[in-house]
């Protein structure tokens, strides 16, 4: 069951339409100073959880999957109403990707999490035996985002809670009815478990400072860097998924149909209010006459409302529009969309056009800062080698992808991008893979989610080792002869260059080896 105590001093949060500006509720934070109890009251419960197998603890993560299903109607209408989103994607991007990851995840963990055994041989030549535990770390803080309140929610969380770790969650504040949505999946789970705390960013920073054992965090660099800096005070570990100004290089030989069709929707998908949306296309020269086009002529189909809805937040609204305006007064064209185009403001409503611009170059803040909403920039390039190096060069990729109907240039471009996240004629999808891992290089992060590294991530490997054979208190001191033979032997068969060398060093070890062990064993 997630926790929740009465604060001392009350303090709301406001949940808002998008669509309308209108105010939906007003909902109960925490205080800063209560956060550490808190966490304290996690701490109790961990070690409890922990002892649990992992495939108890898929069990209950399996609970926690169907009481999505029961809220399922409820979830997608406060998402929708919260966000701004479609229906058609609060349920297809937030709703079935959070029970996929729990899915497989909870299939995971077991096989993922199980003891290995290491050294077999040449521990057993020493005399050892020797293992590795994946141990939880304890508390794991959580602080989540608002342009996927429940899916990248789960993104933080699944992978500690099945873990081994206890967890206390910090939502956004941004979209504080989802938080609440989060509290209510998460209610089937032992009182304590799953903690979720709502407040602004002195709640986060207060979750940070508890503090915690480890932090997972998906947002922007900016507020990346803020927890980085306080978690060293605690020498805290963190985990930093921080978006990126993602790229997809169009090479000469793609299927442009299939193209236009994919960097549409990797661009404006949410409103392009994902950590990995498409926000530049390097377009060689040859083809992209036949991509502006075809992308431009599928663009009117994006009708604002039920396809596209508005902006969450309003300093994304205000980002947006000045990209856009200092780049046209800086010499780029609009193609499409733009400020003044689409549904207009009025009350409080945060639409925005989707928008395509070119003639951009890397003085503007378009091409080189994250938009994080719906503006895709086209740069004409001479051949895929420009392609590959202005994709790294000009911004930083979460994910990157190329596209081409040649396996050979697919495995050339995609070897030589810098990115956490690299795929082919399709782009984002990979968030949603949870065999795969998640996560950023550089800017875009660090860490991962998802998948066995992401499981094993938060987790502490152990190395347990125990003698196999019987030992004398002279094992360690004094040093003698035969010992120090034993060492020298052994560093030349290890530093032999050639196999004559070497086999007589081998030879020599096991002499070594017998001579100390009648003294040592």
């Amino acid at each position: 069951m997630a926790t929740r105590r009465r604060t001392t001093s009350p303090r709301t949060l406001k949940s808002f339409n998008p669509r309308t500006g209108e105010v939906r509720e007003k909902i109960q934070a925490v205080a800063p100073a209560e956060v550490r109890d808190y966490v304290e009251q996690a701490r109790k419960v961990a070690p409890e959880w922990a002892a649990i197998s992992p495939q108890g603890r898929a069990r209950h993560m399996r609970e926690v999957r169907y009481r999505i299903y029961d809220m399922l109607d409820e979830i997608v209408e406060v998402v929708s109403e919260e966000t701004g989103k479609p229906r058609a994607e609060a349920l297809a991007h937030e709703v079935v990707p959070a029970m996929f990851t729990s899915a497989y995840i909870e299939s995971l963990a077991p096989k993922a999490l199980r003891t290995q055994r290491v050294g077999r041989f040449i521990g057993g030549l020493l005399g050892s035996k020797s293992w590795i535990e994946y141990r939880p770390f304890g508390v794991v803080g959580c602080i989540t985002p608002w342009n996927f309140p429940i899916q990248n929610s789960f993104l933080a969380f699944v992978c500690p809670l099945l873990a081994g770790n206890v967890v206390v969650i910090k939502p956004s504040e941004v979209t504080p009815a989802c938080g609440e949505l989060i509290r209510k999946i998460l209610d089937p789970l032992p009182s304590g478990v799953a903690t979720v705390i709502q407040g602004g960013g002195d709640v986060g920073a207060a979750l940070v400072d508890a503090p915690v054992d480890k932090i997972s965090f998906i947002g922007s660099p900016k507020t990346g860097r803020l927890i980085c800096t306080a978690a060293a005070k605690h020498l805290t570990p963190v985990v930093m998924e921080l978006g990126g100004k993602d790229a997809a290089v169009v090479c000469d030989d793609a299927d442009i149909d299939l193209t236009t069709s994919g960097v549409l929707w990797g661009a404006f998908a949410n409103a392009g209010q994902i950590c990995a949306s498409i926000e530049r296309a390097y377009v060689v020269e040859s083809v992209a006459d036949e991509f502006e086009q075809g992308l431009l002529r599928k663009l009117e189909t994006i009708e604002q409302g039920e396809v596209m809805g508005p902006l969450t937040f309003k300093p994304q609204l205000e980002i947006v529009s000045k990209q856009i305006e200092d780049a046209v007064e800086s010499g780029a064209r609009v193609l499409a969309g733009g400020s003044g185009a689409g549904r207009q403001n009025a009350d409080g409503s945060l639409w925005f056009a989707p928008t395509v611009i070119t003639d951009v170059n890397t003085e503007m803040s378009v091409l080189r800062d994250e938009s994080f909403g719906p503006i895709l920039s086209i740069v004409r390039v001479r051949d895929e080698e420009e392609a590959v190096r202005r994709a790294n060069e000009d911004g930083t990729n979460l994910a990157a992808s190329v596209w081409t109907t040649s396996a050979e240039r697919r495995d050339r471009v995609t070897s030589q991008l810098i990115a956490g996240n690299i795929s082919t004629n399709m782009h984002v999808e990979g968030a949603a893979a949870p065999w795969g891992t998640w996560g950023g290089v550089g800017e875009s992060g660090f860490g991962r989610v998802n998948g066995e590294p992401g499981l094993r991530e938060f987790t502490t490997p152990v190395h347990v080792s125990h003698p196999v054979l019987p030992m004398k208190r002279n094992y360690w001191y004094p040093y003698d002869d035969a010992s120090t033979s034993l060492m020298s032997e052994t560093a030349r068969f290890l530093g032999s260059r050639d196999i004559p060398t070497k086999v007589r060093a081998a030879r020599s070890v096991l002499g070594a080896f017998l001579r100390a062990a009648k003294t040592r064993l």
